[in-house]
């Protein structure tokens, strides 16, 4: 058995000494959470089991932290949350926020989705590749993908913006093409987007 001491920190922090020497930090709230009293008597499993508890909280804050400045996936979250040493208690604490509906893949995919559209320009493809790459399930990819419109008219408006300067010079059509495949358009696509494109352009010439 350890003897539970605990001593008063800067703020809202609690020190927790067993049998007198330092173990870890915690806040009031866990505190009073976990039911933790001065002189407590803890036996090893009930010292793990706090080690345990103490591991998920710390992790559901940086969680919590990393999720106020932007909206996660959960495998992105898991990723960052070890990355900053957090790996003890990292599944827990996700599980605690899918709960709580603040992790949610659906909703990432198509917030995210709709801003690599509407901010980047990418096509079908390239949208697909970047969810797969965040750690978004493929069945939950395609959901998304299908509640995404491709408006022909706005593929033929960003060549016109970004790449109509290249367009005079057979080389010039072909990096126009490499690149927009690199943003996820088909070939296919391109090429009715360059077609209708020159077709607008001697109309009005």
């Amino acid at each position: 058995m350890s003897v539970l001491t605990l001593r008063p920190g800067r703020e809202n922090k609690v020190h927790l000494l067993l049998d007198g020497d330092y173990a870890m930090t915690v806040d009031r709230d866990f505190v009073a959470f976990t039911g933790l009293y001065e002189n407590m008597e803890l036996d090893d499993e009930a010292l793990t089991s706090l080690q345990r508890e103490v591991n998920a909280r710390r992790a559901f804050n940086k969680a919590s932290d990393l999720l106020s400045r932007r909206d996660h996936s959960e495998k992105e979250l898991r990723e960052k949350l070890r990355q900053k040493g957090f790996s003890e208690g990292a599944d827990e604490a996700i599980e605690r926020l899918r709960g709580y509906g603040y992790v949610d893949d659906a909703r990432f995919a198509a917030r995210y989705a709709a801003e690599l559209q509407r901010v980047k320009h990418y096509g079908k493809k390239r949208i697909e590749q970047e969810l797969f790459r965040k750690g978004v399930d493929r069945a939950v990819i395609a959901e998304t993908l299908e509640g995404l419109t491709f408006d022909a008219d706005d593929l033929v408006s960003l060549i016109e913006r970004k790449y109509a300067g290249r367009l005079g010079t057979e080389k010039g059509v072909s990096q126009t093409v490499a690149a927009l495949q690199r943003r996820g358009y088909g070939y296919r696509e391109i090429k009715d987007a360059l077609e209708q494109l020159a077709q607008k352009t001697e109309e009005e010439a």
